[in-house]
This record gives C-alpha cells, sequence and structure tokens, in this order.
C-alpha cells in the first residue's frame, strides 16, 4: 500500500545517476565531436563506474528499471529530435 522510503530514495538516487550519466556523455560527445577525439581514458573509467552504480540498483528492483528505461528513451528521443533539426 505504502512506497518504501528506501526503494523511493532508491529509485531517485538511480534516476538522478542515469539523468547525470545521460548529461554527461551527451556532453562527452559534443566535446569530442568538435575535438576530433573521444576524450581520456580517465573519464571512460569515470563513466564506466557510474555506469556501474546506475545498472546494479536498477537490476535489482523491477520498478525502477522500468522507470529507469522509460527515462532513458526519453532522452534517446530528445537526442534524436535534436540531431534531426541540426
Amino acid at each position: 500500500m505504502f512506497p518504501n522510503p528506501g526503494q523511493q530514495a532508491a529509485r531517485r538516487g538511480a534516476e538522478q545517476a542515469a539523468r547525470q550519466a545521460a548529461q554527461d556523455g551527451m556532453r562527452a560527445a559534443r566535446t569530442g565531436a568538435r575535438r576530433g577525439h573521444s576524450g581520456s581514458s580517465r573519464g571512460g573509467f569515470l563513466t564506466f563506474l557510474l555506469l556501474v552504480a546506475v545498472v546494479v540498483p536498477v537490476a535489482r528492483d523491477p520498478e525502477l528499471r522500468a522507470s529507469v528505461l522509460h527515462f532513458v528513451h526519453h532522452v534517446v528521443n530528445v537526442v534524436q529530435s535534436r540531431t534531426d533539426h541540426a
């Protein structure tokens, strides 16, 4: 009946991490496109750690997984619409 506060906090944390990862990925893609390379290995390692930090909680909670997948689909649609108009 009542949502579990721990699950809500985990969901908010994972959604925030997913948003940050998406923003970082878009920023890195823009920067890499301007510079002509994908960036440093340190940035790749930090992105990997952030991805792992998001995937582990998402894999364990079906509701969180659905919420994050919905958000990822939204981000992909926004990115595609921006690249179509550019």
